[in-house]
């Protein structure tokens, strides 16, 4: 038995049935499987600026190499750091840290505000800051100074 479909369905059906086997494919290959993902371990910390917590920075952990990981400051200067949608850590091994609060914020309008540098740049764009992220719980205490 045949089934039949009129020219005008075959046509909305057949690019929607094509736009999702696209995107099935791309989910799919760009998933992190157990098997390609490093070890990574808990990593939670706190930025200071001359004495005082600093809120809403980001905290990049980049890896010699592979992914870097990232987590956004609290209000008390408090962060976790996220792998990826999936694990929350930093792989393990040694990490070059940067930390900066510019970033554009969008309002409630619609529109968006550069929120300012804060960090001088030799713990950001030029950071030489290090830290070794080893198995387990790692909570880090990043005690920065202006000068």
């Amino acid at each position: 038995m045949t089934l039949f479909r009129p020219p005008s369905v075959q046509k909305t059906i057949c690019p929607f049935v094509v736009s999702a086997a696209f995107l099935l494919t791309l989910l799919v290959g760009c998933s992190p499987t157990p098997e390609d993902q490093p070890d990574t371990a808990e990593v939670i910390g706190m930025v200071i600026l001359d004495g005082e917590p600093v809120p809403g920075a980001v905290v990049t952990f980049a890896p010699e190499t592979g992914r870097p990981s990232t987590g956004i400051t609290d209000n008390a200067g408090r962060f976790e750091l996220t792998y990826n949608k999936d694990t929350k850590g930093a792989k393990i091994g040694k990490h070059t840290v940067r930390i900066s609060t510019q970033r554009y914020i969008e309002n409630a309008d619609g529109s968006t505000t550069e929120q300012q540098e804060t960090i001088p740049e030799k713990y950001n764009a030029g950071s030489t800051l290090t830290i070794e992220v080893k198995p387990g719980k790692n909570d880090f205490p990043i005690k920065l100074d202006k000068e």
